[in-house]
């Protein structure tokens, strides 16, 4: 019984090497079978697999078959169809005389491949796929860059903000308001749960919704800066990208762009001019999760309260309180931090262990991006949507070193407790936002002197630990509650190490 092979590099359109339906494939291989009565099982389909490899699934299937005496050869529609490698061809077929397994082709000359004769016309004809294989994908970069050079983004997936016209060029469309003012906010400091939330609303994904990640995605994207690119193999000059700077209007401008790719800031004024207070931004209702402002109570006390009402709708417990008592407790936290960092060491374990994790990372990051194998196997989307997963371990260690390297700086900058108390309120501000996301405040349950302490009130969730879902104030979002018996207070994350 031998194996039939059925292999197709390429199913969704007529680049790359010769397209021949696995229909057409099958028949002529059970043909071949019925036509020299040689039992023949048609082995799963191998799809959008290239020859250049012989680690193939099915294929690889198929020889531990041969190893293991369930087949006693292969069958194709044609020597290309078992491999475009010369070497991997002739490696392989020595494994096939080993095991005195078959190799034949339903529809090339039925020689003895085991004759001296048989084998150099074999060589010769994988000699010809091998060529073959390479002109075509030479061709196809000599293509890819010719259409880009004309303007033509050559991707099959859709942008925001686009439409392509018939000349395969990117066209600006009524979305492109919406996609400035992504980059707008974004470039203001707001978050990618924030503007996935909004944009979910305004400008739904043809493919599902959107998502942080997908945000910041579409915002690392030069096509918004009117480019077309694409990386390429070439047999002559590598691989290398091809970009055209100017195939499309942009979108926004260069600064737009760059400001989208850096981390959000907290503001440091109010729309007055004057210091915001020191807690502006950070506190938020647990009611709600919506941001707290601040007022005056009925002696003129200052408090941080919930505005209650929403564009999402009614919060369903308010919080209120004192902005002297609230303020003195986190600050409290934090003096109590900056007094666990004066012990640190400045080469930590615990940096080295961070550099050491995100040298892997990179090299790790690295060697999937330059896997032509592995690229070629996955196709181009599923090989990003996994470029992407190793792209977001490396910026989660980038990010937790971060912290390390801010702590650090701080003693090293001698960031006292006296120093920090010095400090006017927007630098204290910008000191705390480093050191935190937001504080969540629940309502009391008792009233004037029976009140809640405001240290069984408060939840501090520290760099790193908020949702990316946090509401915004004038957008709808669905009203949920901070729910304080999941989260356990804990210190800053990487402040844990002591000398």
């Amino acid at each position: 019984m031998l194996s039939g092979y059925v292999r197709v590099s390429k199913v969704g359109g007529r680049e790359g090497e010769g397209f021949i339906s696995p229909d057409v494939q099958e028949r002529a291989i059970r043909d071949w079978a019925k036509r020299t009565g040689v039992d023949v099982v048609i082995e799963p389909h191998e799809l959008n697999v290239s020859g250049g490899t012989m680690d193939r699934p099915i294929f690889n299937s198929i020889m531990e078959k041969i190893r293991s005496g369930k087949s006693e050869g292969i069958v194709v529609y044609k020597l290309d169809r078992f491999a475009r490698s010369l070497l991997g061809a002739v490696t392989t077929m020595a494994e096939l005389g080993a095991h005195d397994a078959v190799l034949a082709s339903a529809t090339e000359p039925e020689l003895d491949y085991t004759t001296p004769a048989g084998r150099a016309f074999m060589q010769q004809m994988f000699v010809f796929a091998e060529f073959v294989r390479g002109t075509l994908k030479e061709s196809w970069a000599t293509a890819a860059r010719n259409a880009i050079e004309r303007g033509v983004h050559i991707s099959p997936n859709a942008y925001l903000g686009y439409d392509r016209g018939s000349d395969g060029r990117l066209v600006p469309n009524d979305q492109v308001p919406i996609v400035a003012e992504v980059f707008r906010r974004r470039g203001a400091g707001e978050t990618w749960g924030q503007l996935a939330d909004d944009l979910n609303d305004v400008a739904r994904k043809s493919d599902g919704t959107w998502t942080a990640q997908a945000v910041q995605r579409l915002c690392s994207k030069r096509i918004y800066r009117g480019e077309a690119s694409r990386y390429v193999e070439q047999d002559i000059d590598g691989r290398g990208p091809i970009i055209n700077r100017n195939a499309h209007p942009a979108l926004v401008t260069e600064d737009e762009w760059q400001a989208a790719q850096m981390r959000p800031r907290i503001s440091k004024v109010g729309t007055s001019g004057k210091p915001l207070p020191l807690l502006s931004g950070l506190i938020r209702c647990s009611g709600c999760r919506y941001s707290m402002s601040v007022g005056r109570g009925p002696k003129g006390e200052r408090l941080y309260r919930c505005r209650a009402k929403h564009a999402s709708g009614k919060c369903p417990e308010p919080a209120m309180i004192l902005g002297d008592s609230i303020e003195q407790h986190i600050e409290g936290l934090i003096l109590g931090e900056i007094d666990g960092m004066m012990k640190l060491v400045p080469d930590s374990q615990e940096r080295d262990r961070a550099l050491s994790e995100l040298a892997q990372a990179r090299s790790e990051y690295d060697d999937f991006r330059r896997d032509r194998e592995t690229r070629r196997k996955l196709g181009p989307d599923d090989w990003q949507d996994s470029l992407d997963v190793y792209l977001a371990a490396v910026r989660a260690l980038e990010t937790q070193l971060e912290i390390i390297d801010q702590q650090i700086g701080v003693v090293r900058e001698g960031l006292t407790r006296d120093a920090y108390l010095d400090l006017p309120v927007e630098e204290r501000r910008e000191v705390l936002a480093g050191f935190m996301d937001c504080v969540f405040v629940r309502r009391s349950r008792g009233r004037g002197r029976n009140v809640d302490p405001v240290e069984d009130r408060a939840r501090v969730l520290w760099r790193g630990q908020a949702p990316a879902d946090l509401p915004r104030r004038r957008v709808v979002n669905e009203i949920r509650s901070f729910d304080f018996e999941d989260h356990v207070e804990a210190g800053v994350p990487a402040a844990q190490d002591s000398a």
